[in-house]
């Protein structure tokens, strides 16, 4: 049956296209794009299999030469092999890595390298992942969803493209850069298996199975109640004690994200599908909801919660000040550097997630509640925190912060 297996290279990268042959998907690009001679950049090509029978794929590479138009010359690019053989199983997804050297022959221009790719399957085959699917995901506060563990829950907007040869582009700049040596042999390492796969079904069908208990237990204010005691614990971890002001608007923030998915179902197995999944993996209990949620979804929602903060401040501002990469870099940091216990400034704790929270802390108010003195309070630890946005680049920051405390305050 089509679509019964997630996406994985949405997950690792935006590609709207999809390059396809005989029961492979395919997307890639180059890191860096831009080299010098002697330089080596490595072309990252993802690789999921979409038949229900394994794959053995020959990848001839073509590589560009250094003369006119019509051919001639010394190679531009190199690389170790210019032939290999893969072998993907059922359901398995991949990452290709191919390291590519500018020589000295190489001129100051765009190279274009192909790579011709054929497929061998064995047997009638079924598809397990569709040529075309469109998410209804909506993208108002997260606009990019790789990285986010997202896209095998919800999936990604893309289309097939049946191709033959597939061509990515390298820029080379004219430059002498002492090669160091660096190994050119390619590398495969796979990223989705059966294992995987079987996983996910089982996190599906329990999800669906206790949807009723899932609902009734992560309410808003056991969300909330849970969330305060994880985040005064995670956060004095990374050298980061809460003042009571942050510690109620942090937890309005990462309240705020989680309602966000729960609350619509198209959004909803983007929340509970890849905490079960995790939980399953490592054999942990889903008896009790919110200790798996605290838990095991820790590290998943304050991922959400950071780029749903991005989105919000953008909303604030009525601009995105930040570009995407930047972006998701540091998601990446706050996220890895708490579920690891490393140190964190005080800027990452502001920018997104407190001033986010600030947003938004008039919308989220719990029962009891009085928003005015919880702001007040954020506005007293925000005064003590004078090393804040200290830097000259975060300027432009301190400044919205204001604004948004300001405007919530009013």
């Amino acid at each position: 049956m089509a679509g019964s297996l997630p996406d994985i290279i949405g997950e690792y990268m935006v590609a709207p296209e999809r390059l396809a042959t005989d029961g492979l998907q395919y997307a890639g690009y180059f890191e860096p794009n831009r080299i010098a001679h002697g330089e080596v950049a490595n072309l990252f090509v993802f690789l999921q299999n979409t038949v229900d029978v394994p794959l053995t794929i020959n990848v001839e590479v073509e590589l560009p030469r250094s003369g006119t138009f019509f051919g001639g010359g010394n190679a531009a690019l190199e690389v170790a092999k210019s032939s290999f053989e893969l072998n993907l199983a059922r359901a398995e997804a991949g990452l290709l890595t191919l390291p590519v050297m500018a020589t000295e022959h190489a001129k100051a221009k765009e190279y274009s390298l192909t790579l011709e790719i054929k497929t061998k399957v064995t047997g009638k085959n079924e598809r397990l992942r569709p040529a075309e699917y469109r998410s209804s995901f909506d993208t108002s506060l997260i606009d990019n969803s790789v990285g986010l563990n997202l896209v095998g829950a919800l999936g990604t907007t893309y289309i097939e493209k049946p191709v033959k040869k597939a061509e990515f582009l390298l820029n080379v700049v004219d430059e002498e850069k002492e090669s160091e040596g660096t190994a050119l042999q390619h590398s495969y390492q796979t990223l989705f298996s059966e294992k995987e796969a079987e996983i996910s079904r089982r996190a599906i069908h329990e999800i669906n199975l206790r949807r009723v208990q899932l609902d009734s237990a992560i309410t808003v204010e056991s969300l909330y109640a849970n969330l305060f005691s994880e985040n005064t614990v995670r956060f004095a971890d990374v050298g980061l004690p809460l003042r009571i002001g942050e510690a109620i608007i942090l937890t309005k923030a990462m309240t705020y994200s989680a309602n966000y998915f729960l609350q619509n179902p198209n959004r909803y197995n983007g929340f509970f599908l890849p905490i079960w999944e995790r939980s399953f993996e490592m054999e942990y209990s889903t008896t009790d909801v919110m200790d798996v949620v605290c838990k095991m979804g820790y590290y998943h929602l304050l991922k959400l919660s950071l780029a749903i903060g991005f989105g919000l401040v953008a909303q604030a501002a009525e601009k995105q000040y930040w570009p995407i990469e930047e972006r998701q870099a540091v998601i990446n940091f706050v996220a890895d550097n708490v579920e690891t216990g490393e140190t964190l400034e005080l800027d990452f704790l502001y920018l997104p997630l407190l001033m986010a929270g600030t947003f938004i802390s008039n919308k989220l108010v719990l029962d009891g509640e009085d928003a005015r003195h919880s702001l007040a309070l954020m506005k007293m630890a925000r005064d003590s925190r004078k090393e804040l946005f200290t830097d000259t680049e975060m300027g432009q920051a301190n400044k919205l912060y204001e604004a948004i405390l300001k405007k919530a305050l009013s």
